[in-house]
């Protein structure tokens, strides 16, 4: 394990990222916590992260968390020895063997004459992580998220940094895009972890709850303010990846604009989300990029 480190990026954390941390320490050779700006106010709850072992990093002002993840993949690297950097969400709880599992999948995968550079989980809640078929028996990944990836030094070195100017949202898709572009592929290793993936809401239309036969309809979204992000940044990374990538270009903007009719049509908040993917479209029309204007 001290070939690995972990690189946790986080803002505005709960009290849950210490002992989600002090799992971490227990998988790995390092592991790096970065505040993304939270503040004075968090201080107590990062004096209780490094009493775990971890090191911490404090950005001065919230950067985004492409920015974070530079800033701690950056410090990871100057360690020698560290082959191998696993990025983790404040939220995400790594089970015992979780990075050991990443481990055994790519020496699996290197084993069948396949070299990748990020090694993702099979699993994420008990729901199976996308799939882009099989290279020499070895199972691809397609678009895994960030939290819980194992990324090689080697494809770092070769792929490099993550954009910092899609400040969230989609930064682990283009990191993804590019390391693909580069021949630097993703697997799945046989491994699952805890990961929250949105907000689920009780669906209403016209003020009313939606009751199906198994119970009130529930509907998945995010917060208002990251719709802005996630259309500006599709805009953003559409536009880089548009003739390499054309098919995943219509069905990823076709999957925000499905997303975005049903939480109209069944979730509470519809005029602010409405706005805030509005303004998104605006600015990655415009090419606008980094942190919104006047947060």
């Amino acid at each position: 394990m001290s070939r690995v480190a972990c690189v946790v990026t986080a803002f505005h954390p709960s009290p849950g990222l210490i002992g989600n941390v002090k799992a971490l320490v227990a998988q790995s050779g390092r592991v790096i916590v970065v505040d993304d700006g939270s503040g004075p106010g968090y201080d107590h709850i990062f004096g209780q992260v490094a009493e775990t072992g971890a090191e911490i990093e404090r950005l001065a002002t919230n950067s985004g968390i492409g920015a974070a993840l530079n800033r701690g993949v950056e410090r990871a690297r100057q360690t020698p020895g560290i082959d191998y950097i696993v990025t983790v969400d404040q939220d995400s709880t790594l089970p015992p063997g979780y990075v050991q599992a990443l481990l055994e999948g790519e020496a699996a995968a290197r084993s069948r004459g396949l070299i990748p550079g990020l090694i993702g989980p099979a699993r994420i809640r008990g729901n199976p992580v996308m799939s882009a078929g099989t290279r020499n028996g070895v199972v691809l990944g397609k678009e895994p998220i960030q939290s819980g990836l194992m990324i090689t030094v080697d494809a770092l070195e070769h792929v490099g940094a993550f954009q910092e100017t899609l400040f969230i949202d989609l930064v682990d898709t283009e990191f993804y895009l590019r390391a693909t572009d580069a021949g630097w592929p993703t697997i799945l290793a046989d491994a699952e972890f805890d990961h929250s993936l949105g907000t689920f809401v009780d669906a209403r239309v016209l003020g009313k709850p939606v009751n199906l036969p198994a119970g009130p309809l529930r509907v998945r979204t995010a917060a208002t303010w990251r719709y802005y992000y996630i259309f500006r940044n599709r805009i953003l990374v559409s536009r880089q990846y548009a003739k390499r990538h054309p098919v995943w270009v219509a069905t990823g903007l076709w999957a925000d604009v499905r997303h975005l009719a049903w939480v109209t049509v069944f979730a509470p908040g519809r005029i602010s989300r409405l706005l805030a993917a509005s303004a998104g479209v605006r600015d990655g029309l415009l090419g606008r990029s980094g942190k919104k204007p006047g947060v």
